[in-house]
């Protein structure tokens, strides 16, 4: 049977004598003055929340803290949130070497409030450790479609905000 996996941009990828990298991984979303933090990862451009997949023995704050680093360059401990949504997805990850990934991804995603932690969300666009880039972008703006999120990241935004986008 031939399964479908989902890329950044939500183009379904039909995978056939394909076997999946089962994958965990943690994602932050930082609220700020109605923003959010994303990334831009090098070479996709696409924003997703920061985060990614666990490496052996790591938990989701050593997850989180590698990840925040590596992604936006903050040096930042998180705890477990404001709230959680979890989904399993059949994700294919295009920039993976050499020829894309298929991937039966568990996510979990975690809202922080980040107003207690003292970042700039006017900070204009930074360059990041990976040669990817962050930014603090308006909630309004992604349930607008003027910033369009990687399509996984997009769905669990949608349950996360469903209150804001009602407003």
């Amino acid at each position: 049977m031939v399964e479908i996996f989902y890329d950044r941009k939500g183009r379904e990828k039909y995978a056939d004598d394909v076997i999946p990298v089962d994958q965990k991984g943690y994602f932050a979303v930082l609220v700020k003055d109605n923003k959010v933090l994303v990334t831009f990862p090098p070479m996709v451009r696409i924003p997703e929340f920061p985060g990614g997949a666990v490496s052996r023995r790591e938990d989701f704050r050593g997850c989180l803290y590698r990840k925040l680093i590596e992604e936006t360059g903050i040096e930042f401990m998180l705890d477990r949130g404001n709230k959680q949504f979890q989904q399993n997805i059949n994700y294919f990850a295009e920039d993976a070497r050499p020829y894309g990934e298929y991937c039966k991804y568990d996510m979990t995603f975690i809202v922080y409030d980040a107003s207690k932690y003292g970042f700039d969300t006017a900070k204009e666009m930074w360059k990041t450790p990976e040669n990817g880039y962050a930014s603090w972008v308006e909630i309004k703006d992604i349930f607008d479609g003027a910033v369009k999120l990687n399509y996984t990241h997009w769905l669990a935004f949608k349950e996360l905000f469903a209150a804001e986008a009602r407003v």
